[in-house]
């Protein structure tokens, strides 16, 4: 039964439902108020509230609820009034509707806990008439009304008896959760024992809310990433994202380079794909939506290009599509590759190439290693492969990714490599793109990996192979690199035309900034709130990059790489989840570093290359004449 419902919503309403706490001195953001006390913390929460109540006023044809816990905690309120915020709004925050659209209406949250408060508000407004309800917290810095209009949809899509909509926050929990009548109906038990058991204010909250959904028989459906605002660092990101500090990589100088992610088919089972759990659907973008897609590239000033899937090689049309960049654009183009390019395939792709393009080939180490990771044969055909791409004038680049098995390898591979006539090769960290506890056992320590990096060095100097990350590590030094150049620089185009700032991410609907099919290249680069956030991110807003004495080099790395691998083992994830391979980058960079300073004291001979990067490290650092060295995938 509903408590407190001002005026009941129309029978099918469509209800935004508000979670809100009392504006009380000592009782919001305790996390944040231990650090910045009481008052400050105070004040960030009525800034997020308000802020929260105005996006939703933005909505059309929307009941808003203001759901409000009592100041006590309690079902009831508290007796005699409420310490003054710092706005003078005292205690419950219905104060915060005097002369606000009449559109709100109250809703008194009861229940021990959030999760059983939360049930109860969805059991209140669906008894009210509701037909779907979508709750939201007012802990975050304004949710995009993009972002609410979805979950409204998504809810509308099609008639369901079990959907979920969750919008993921980057500390692992979630921003918004919204339910259909005909879900609450058919399951409103096993709902509300869900919301009442989740581990609410953990980073575990989303893995095992979905967790949960699944195995009841929902279908739960994500938004895009936001965040809360919890710890200092958080504050920071808020003023950024309100237009009181500049964003990273903004004013945009233009785009540089695109992934092109043309299809999800592949011919591999790799054990370490980040792209595994990604299905093929035929709906994908034809040759005409690539091209336009391509056109819209070039007009916002990328000049690079990059196809990985999947196997671009899959799709009929991908020589096509080369040929398009090349040719009528004259722009650089690479492709990965874990297929086999027989002679007049390679022919071809060297005519389209018209100089301007560099095979990336997938190999993990000497057959048997390669083999037992990438699939049986997988050596033969890349090693096969390679001899046809040399023949035709194309310069491959190998890339390994060094997972644990690949490590002891490396060395072997490096003399194959330079006996294959190849004098590059790019090493690949591990993104844990939907990895879980039985793959952790490929993700090797840092230890692991500087002794397994030192020792291939060697052999590559031997036989004259570059290992092209040392020298893009090398041409950051004396720069202030900031995270990279994805969603500042860089764009990621999924095989459904949804584009993302990172390539690693597609598929990842937590990380989608816009579609395509709906709206131009331009309005996204411009205007997605998802790209947003990522540039409000900065490396420093991790203590641990702080006082990294290399950070300005490092750029605190990949922030795709510190997302998945803190998702994996549900801790705190997002642009601020720690990097987890500073054990080797650091050292590294050190050394490069040292050995930078000492070649300047020394008058520096010809060939030590200490160039500074520029603002923003990753895909492309060293700059577009030397546009095969880069630094991620």
């Amino acid at each position: 039964m509903t408590r407190d419902l001002e005026a009941r919503g129309q029978q099918g309403s469509r209800v935004l439902a508000v979670m809100a706490k009392p504006l009380v001195r000592g009782t919001v953001k305790t996390r944040l108020a231990a650090q910045l006390g009481d008052d400050k913390a105070l004040a960030v929460y009525e800034r997020l509230l308000l802020g929260t109540l105005a996006q939703a006023e933005h909505l059309g044809d929307v009941d808003l609820v203001l759901a409000e816990a009592a100041v006590d905690g309690g079902v009831g309120r508290a007796a005699g009034p409420a310490p003054d915020s710092p706005s003078g709004l005292a205690g419950a925050p219905a104060d915060l509707l005097a002369g606000r659209p009449a559109r709100w209406r109250r809703l008194t949250q009861r229940g021990d806990s959030l999760g059983a408060r939360l049930a109860g508000v969805f059991a209140d407004l669906f008894a009210g008439g509701a037909a779907c309800v979508v709750a939201v917290n007012s802990d975050s810095p304004a949710i995009p009304v993009t972002y609410l209009e979805q979950a409204f949809a998504r809810l509308a899509a099609a008639p369901s008896a079990g959907r979920i909509v969750l919008g993921p926050a980057a500390d692992g929990g979630y921003y918004l959760i919204g339910l259909d009548a005909t879900t609450w109906k058919a399951h409103q038990d096993a709902l509300s024992a869900l919301l009442t058991s989740s581990p609410m204010s953990t980073a575990s909250l989303l893995a095992h809310t979905l967790r949960a959904a699944q195995a009841r028989g929902l279908e739960p459906l994500q938004l895009p990433l936001w965040m809360d605002v919890d710890e200092p660092a958080d504050v920071a990101i808020l003023a950024r994202l309100e237009g009181e500090a500049p964003l990273r990589g903004e004013p945009s100088a233009g785009l540089r380079e695109i992934y092109l992610h043309v299809t999800h088919r592949c011919g591999r089972d790799c054990r370490h794909c980040y792209n595994k759990q990604a299905a093929w659907d035929p709906g994908e973008l034809t040759t005409a939506e690539w091209k336009d897609a391509i056109d819209q590239c070039v007009a916002l000033g990328a000049s690079s290009f990059v196809f990985i899937g999947g196997d671009p090689l899959l799709r009929d049309d991908f020589v096509e599509l080369l040929d398009h960049i090349t040719g009528t654009h004259q722009a650089h183009a690479r492709f990965f590759f874990n297929s086999y390019v027989d002679a007049a395939t390679a022919a071809e792709l060297s005519r389209a190439g018209r100089g301007l393009l560099r095979p990336l080939a997938s190999i993990d180490g000497p057959r048997a290693i390669n083999d037992e990771l990438r699939g049986p044969g997988s050596y033969d055909d890349i090693m096969a492969s390679l001899a046809n791409l040399l023949a035709v004038g194309l310069e491959p680049v190998a890339n390994t990714v060094l997972v644990r098995p690949a490590l002891p390898g490396l060395a072997q591979l490096a003399r194959e490599l330079c006996a294959a006539g190849l004098s590059r090769l790019h090493l690949i960290l591990p993104h844990q793109q939907g990895w879980g506890p039985a793959d952790f056992g490929l993700v090797p320590s840092g230890e692991e990996l500087l002794t397994a990096l030192r020792d291939l060095l060697s052999a590559a100097a031997e036989v004259g192979l570059v290992v092209d990350n040392i020298p893009s590590w090398r041409r950051r030094i004396g720069a202030r690199n900031d995270l990279c150049a994805a969603g500042c620089r860089d764009l990621a185009i999924d095989p459904y035309g949804q584009v993302h700032a990172c390539v690693i991410t597609a598929g990842d609907p937590a990380f989608v900034a816009g579609a395509l099919r709906e709206q131009s290249l331009e309005m996204i680069w411009r205007a997605s709130s998802s790209l947003r956030l990522l540039r409000a991110a900065r490396a420093r807003d991790r203590a641990e990059c702080l006082v990294c004495p290399v950070v300005d080099a490092c750029g605190g790395e990949c922030w795709v790489q510190a997302h998945y691998a803190a998702r994996a083992h549900e801790q705190p994830a997002g642009y601020a989840a720690p990097f987890p391979y500073c054990d080797l980058v650091r050292p590294m960079l050190e050394e490069l570093t040292a050995a930078a300073g000492a070649a300047r004291d020394a008058a520096a001979p010809a060939g030590v290359d200490c160039v500074a990067a520029g603002a923003c490290g990753g895909q492309s650092a060293a700059g577009t004449e030397d546009y095969a060295l880069f630094d991620c995938i």
